[in-house]
């Protein structure tokens, strides 16, 4: 799978490939083993053992160092420890890499940190849906130059942003570009990200510290709106009281979600939403969501097939684009 298109992919997928929970994404240089828990052997010598496998079959790519990420089936009991191999700059094979590397994927340059606890930065499977914001982009600047005398940069929203690695795809393409998200870690991330891709300058680009709906009611209020809205969302978010911040679930919510974006289109605009949720993952769920949160039915747009690297495993994420007439 490893191209010159992108250094990151799935390179071992579960039961798809013949041993459930075990999961191996490839990072340029870098490897990370995933294993859930109760699929395997939790004897750590074991882990080692495959981990030394991997890296084994992988060397002639590239690849010096497999690091370990155990997935507990619920979190939560974990009380915010996480296993301490997910921060160990050690491998559990091969020789240790930098704090953060570079990965190329397409057009663009993405940072990641392969023991910076449980994720890395980058959503491996979102990696066509990125290519299919940034052509969007492109085509609706050609479109915006058709009898003007200048271009207009098409706008472009990403909330739940995370790393902006979306925001990323669409600046690339010549998209002025507003990034939300309540963490300011992985915002300033996100701003690395366009540091990374000579996206220097930041006065065309917003990166806003708010949680999605209290970002919606200031745009409402401010009389902003957006050609392209990605939404991206966890299953499950936590809320604040002291700041009036509902608790976020994407079963209950993304209806909700999907209303709040369609209200901050300009006329010919896209939405692309997307869910590991998954519940939402079942045949016409999302879908469902969609028509219930715009009332009504939107034109559908065509996205493209998942990543080879994905496609035993379409049953974990869904995505739907759309345009509301």
């Amino acid at each position: 799978m490893g191209s010159k298109a992108t250094q990151a992919w799935r390179a071992f997928s579960g039961a798809a490939d013949g041993c459930d929970g075990v999961f191996v994404d490839v990072y340029a240089a870098g490897a990370v083993l995933i294993v859930y828990e109760g699929r395997i052997s939790s004897d750590p010598t074991n882990a080692a053992g495959i981990a030394n496998v991997v890296l084994d079959r992988l060397k002639p790519l590239g690849v010096r160092a497999v690091y370990h990420k155990p997935f507990a089936r619920d979190r939560s009991r974990l009380g915010g420890a996480l296993p301490a191999c997910v921060s160990d700059p050690q491998p559990l094979a091969g020789e240790p890499l930098p704090e953060s590397i570079l990965i190329r994927e397409y057009d663009w340059q993405l940072e990641v940190r392969l023991y910076d606890g449980l994720s890395t930065g980058l959503f491996l499977d979102q990696r066509e849906n990125r290519r299919w914001v940034s052509q969007w982009v492109r085509n609706r600047g050609q479109g915006n130059k058709a009898g003007r005398a200048s271009p207009v940069a098409p706008a472009v929203l990403n909330t739940f942003a995370y790393t902006c690695a979306f925001s990323v795809a669409a600046a690339c393409a010549g998209a002025i570009t507003t990034s939300v998200d309540v963490s300011g870690r992985y915002l300033d991330w996100g701003k690395r990200n366009f540091a990374h891709n000579q996206l220097a300058d930041l006065t065309a680009h917003r990166f806003a510290r708010m949680d999605t709906f209290e970002f919606f009611g200031y745009a409402r209020r401010k009389g902003l709106r957006y050609d392209l809205i990605v939404l991206d969302p966890p299953s499950f978010a936590s809320g604040s009281k002291k700041k009036g911040i509902r608790p976020w679930s994407s079963v209950e919510d993304y209806a909700r979600l999907v209303n709040g974006a369609a209200a901050l289109l300009k006329p010919r605009g896209a939405i692309l939403a997307s869910t590991n949720t998954q519940e939402l993952c079942r045949p016409g769920r999302l879908e469902r969501e969609i028509r219930k949160g715009l009332d009504r039915a939107p034109r559908w747009l065509e996205l493209p097939a998942p990543p080879v690297d994905f496609a035993g495993d379409q049953d974990r994420f869904a995505a739907m684009a759309f345009a509301v007439e």
